[in-house]
């Protein structure tokens, strides 16, 4: 396939765009009212540094209260509809690590342990610790 000029400039200005787009996405889900002129709009970085933090706060606090989960919670419907409420503590990880042969190891750990397994490794040496999709 040929590519002109025209048509890299197009895929960069494409690429440019896509890009501005991703990085306005995450604060385009949350708006606030302009104390002043009463518009929506986008909050500041100290709003957004303040909700981020009340949010630290209510999962920490709602962690904190939570009573101790004996298993999942199930649910039965008339219809004979069973519905299974899960948390990412119900979870497991697909895990992949490399060993210094370059070997793929591959293991399925519950959040928690996943979660451990990619910081022990991942920074303290060359070993490589990706947690993958939740199955």
């Amino acid at each position: 396939m040929l590519i002109t000029s025209t048509t890299a400039r197009l895929l960069a200005l494409a690429l440019a765009l896509t890009a501005a787009t991703a990085a306005q996405a995450g604060s385009a889900l949350r708006v606030v009212r302009d104390p002043v002129t009463g518009e929506l709009r986008g909050p500041t970085a100290a709003e957004a540094a303040a909700f981020a933090k009340a949010e630290a706060q209510l999962r920490a606090s709602s962690r904190a209260k939570a009573p101790a989960k004996s298993g999942p919670t199930e649910i039965r419907y008339a219809d004979g509809t069973v519905e299974t409420k899960l948390t990412e503590d119900d979870m497991m990880f697909s895990v992949v690590s490399e060993d210094a042969e370059g070997k793929l190891n591959f293991d399925c750990l519950p959040a928690e342990q996943a979660r451990k397994f990619v910081q022990a490794k991942a920074p303290a040496s060359n070993t490589k610790a990706k947690a993958s999709h939740a199955h």
